[in-house]
């Protein structure tokens, strides 16, 4: 007769555990609406430029202690994005003269960028954030250079807007 062996697998409470590690909740809805601006203002940049929406990439990075935002298309630049814009990225608002606002954005992104950099062990000068939307999805990619590195949670990036 063949004896079953009993594998070991982790405890339920460990299996649980891992099965909600990145489980976010988004109560109040912040993040569809977050998502519903980015594409807005992705439609906007379509009609302001000609250039079909889906070949449109925000891409953020830093070259010391400066973060520059721009719109590129097949990795020209066709638009600098200053903060203010990158404001009306997420909210779909423009800032009424809040320059305590834009200070928060400009560090939130800062502190974001360096924390995604040595998590993935890299200088934060080689790192860009691109926003792509395609269909009305939206997608956030990091990238050491050229080479795609992670998925970011727009959760995880609207965490880190404003701080």
């Amino acid at each position: 007769m063949e004896q079953k062996t009993r594998k070991k697998s982790p405890r339920l409470a460990e299996k649980l555990r891992k099965a909600v590690q990145n489980l976010n909740v988004d109560v109040f809805g912040y993040e569809s609406k977050v998502r519903h601006n980015i594409i807005t203002y992705f439609s906007r940049l379509s009609k302001e430029t000609g250039l079909p929406q889906d070949r449109l990439v925000v891409r953020m990075f830093s070259d010391r202690e400066t973060i520059f935002v721009g719109v590129y298309n097949h990795g020209r630049l066709v638009k600098r994005i200053p903060v203010p814009e990158l404001i009306m990225l997420f909210t779909n608002s423009k800032p009424s003269g809040l320059f305590d606002l834009e200070a928060k954005v400009t560090k939130g992104m800062k502190t974001f960028m360096l924390e995604f950099s040595e998590r993935h062990a890299m200088n934060m000068d080689q790192l860009q954030i691109c926003i792509v939307t395609s269909h009305d999805k939206v997608w956030i990619k990091g990238y050491r250079g050229a080479a795609f590195i992670a998925d970011i949670p727009l959760a995880m990036l609207m965490k880190h807007f404003i701080q």
